[in-house]
């Protein structure tokens, strides 16, 4: 029971991001073939501090840090049954391909710091003219703080070329 003078709850949600895939879609070219794959997600921070700003560039979020980028996304491909990363063919140092993200400081101004929303990225579904027939991603969210949300996998995806 709430009375004229409660206080919203600060706790509403965990410090810890949290990060749900709620779909996988693929979308084709009208053609027969597909295009790419959306991927939607829910998000939710207790503290709100998710996202980097112009003015985080100093390590960890510097250009060449571990933490530039956070949202996480791998991409695997399925070859006789097994599951690798396939390598991306325009890397000189022969890395692993990602669509790896860095998202825009979304804090919220104001005393309750909590947020959520919804996020959709589009990721092709012949990355570097490759033609995966099945695919699939894990995907991960960091804060500020460097907490991680929990590493989520999606479920298989076959792809038409």
């Amino acid at each position: 029971m709430c009375f004229a003078g409660c206080k919203p709850d600060k706790n509403k949600f965990s410090d810890t991001p949290f990060l749900e895939l709620k779909g996988a879609y693929v979308f084709n070219n009208g053609e027969g073939k597909d295009s790419f794959v959306l991927l939607s997600m829910h998000y939710r921070d207790g503290d709100g501090d998710l996202g980097l700003g112009d003015g985080d560039t100093m390590s960890p979020f510097g250009f060449k840090d571990a933490y530039f980028n956070n949202l996480f996304i791998w991409i695997y491909f399925k070859k006789n049954g097994v599951w690798y990363k396939p390598i991306n063919p325009l890397s000189p140092t022969l890395d692993t391909m990602n669509f790896h993200e860095r998202l825009q400081n979304i804090t919220p101004t104001g005393r309750n710091k909590w947020i959520e929303g919804d996020l959709d990225l589009r990721v092709p579904a012949e990355p570097y003219s490759l033609k995966p027939d099945t695919i699939r991603f894990e995907l991960q969210l960091v804060d500020r703080s460097l907490k991680k949300s929990d590493r989520l996998r999606s479920e298989e995806i076959f792809l038409k070329h």
